[in-house]
Parts: structure tokens; C-alpha cells; sequence
């Protein structure tokens, strides 16, 4: 697969997955090139827009892209859970880590340590 594909079937996947999380939470896929890292609006108030990533690589490079900007925007990775139980765990943590993903406490607490560090 060329370079050229890899990008189609990447931007792909991305969009199909923001599509994901913008249904389970009832709100609207905002997602593009220049939208700010805001992918979707979620529709509650407590946690209102999220940035969506597919994998584990996707998250490093956002987390590293948050520091540098001291801005944070609460962040989904990989599958999607319950409604309930993301909003629990973007609260608590900053973030809903995916089952599919390794090391899911590991990630939790590195994610709100970089969200701990932007805020203050």
C-alpha cells in the first residue's frame, strides 16, 4: 500500500470513529482539517467537545501537541464503552481509554497527568 493510501484509509478510519462517539454521546462530528482538535461535540455540558484518536501513537502525539500548547481537550481512544462510563472516566481522568488498548490504568494516569500539567 502506498503513502497515498495509507492517508485515505487512516483519515478513514478517524472520521468513521468520531462518527462513533458522536452517536453514542448524542452529539455532532465536528471533525476536519483546522478544527481545532475539537472532533466532537458531545452535548453535555460537563465535558462538551472531545478530541477522538484510533490509537495508541495517535494519543502520544496529542498528548505531546497538548504540552506544548499548554491546552488541553479531553480525549477518546480506541472503542467506544458505554455513554455513562466514558463521561465517568473523561471527569475523572481526562479520557476514555478504549478496552482494545493495552495497559488502559497505565494510559488513564498518564493522560491525567498531562491534563494536571496544562491546567496549571
Amino acid at each position: 500500500m502506498n503513502t497515498y493510501s495509507q492517508a485515505f484509509f487512516s483519515a478513514l478510519q478517524g472520521r468513521n470513529l468520531e462518527e462513533a462517539y458522536a452517536e453514542l454521546f448524542g452529539g455532532t462530528r465536528l471533525g476536519g482539517v483546522k478544527d481545532g482538535g475539537l472532533d466532537v461535540a458531545t452535548g453535555d455540558s460537563r465535558v462538551p467537545y472531545i478530541q477522538v484518536k484510533s490509537s495508541a501513537g495517535g494519543l502520544k502525539d496529542f498528548l505531546a501537541e497538548s504540552l506544548r500548547r499548554r491546552k488541553f481537550i479531553p480525549v477518546c481512544v480506541g472503542e467506544p464503552g458505554a455513554r455513562e462510563e466514558m463521561l465517568k472516566a473523561l471527569l475523572e481522568y481526562g479520557a476514555w481509554i478504549g478496552r482494545d488498548l493495552a495497559n488502559r490504568s497505565k494510559v488513564f494516569e498518564a493522560v491525567s497527568q498531562v491534563r494536571m500539567l496544562c491546567l496549571h
